[in-house]
C-alpha cells in the first residue's frame, strides 16, 4: 500500500463513503499505475467537469511527478460521484490545440484559478456507464 499523507486519506475516506456529497463536487479519487513502477496509485484531486470529461491540474507540477504517467494516453479510473467510472488520461501542454479550451473551462469552474493556470492540464474522458 502507498503511504498517504494523513489528509489524503481523510479525502479519500469521505469520498469512499455515504458522505460523498460533501467533497464529491470538488474532489474526486483518481486511480492509475505507475508507468514505471508498475504499481497503483490513488490520490484525490480538485477536478472541473464537462460532460464526461474531467480536467486536473497538477498543483505543483514541477515537484509533482504523478501527471507525468499521462504523457501518452493511459487508463485511469476515477471515483466520481460516489462511483467508480473507467476513462482515459492524458496531458494537455500549452503548446496543445485543445489546452487553452480546456484552460478556459478549468477557470470558469475555479475563478481563484484565473490566470494562474499555465503548465499542463490532465484531461480524463470518461468511458460510458
Amino acid at each position: 500500500m502507498t503511504r498517504r499523507p494523513q489528509g489524503n486519506r481523510l479525502v479519500l475516506a469521505i469520498l469512499r463513503s455515504p458522505l460523498h456529497r460533501l467533497l464529491s463536487g470538488m474532489a474526486i479519487e483518481l486511480r492509475y499505475t505507475g508507468r514505471r513502477t508498475g504499481r497503483q496509485y490513488t490520490l484525490p484531486v480538485q477536478y472541473a467537469r464537462e460532460d464526461d470529461r474531467l480536467l486536473v491540474i497538477p498543483q505543483g507540477e514541477e515537484s509533482k511527478t504523478w501527471w507525468r504517467n499521462f504523457l501518452t494516453p493511459q487508463p485511469a479510473s476515477v471515483r466520481l460521484a460516489g462511483r467508480l467510472r473507467n476513462g482515459t488520461a492524458r496531458v494537455l501542454n500549452p503548446d496543445d490545440p485543445n489546452w487553452p479550451a480546456a484552460k478556459r473551462l478549468y477557470e470558469r469552474r475555479w475563478r481563484r484559478m484565473s490566470g494562474l493556470v499555465t503548465g499542463p492540464i490532465v484531461e480524463i474522458t470518461l468511458e460510458s456507464p
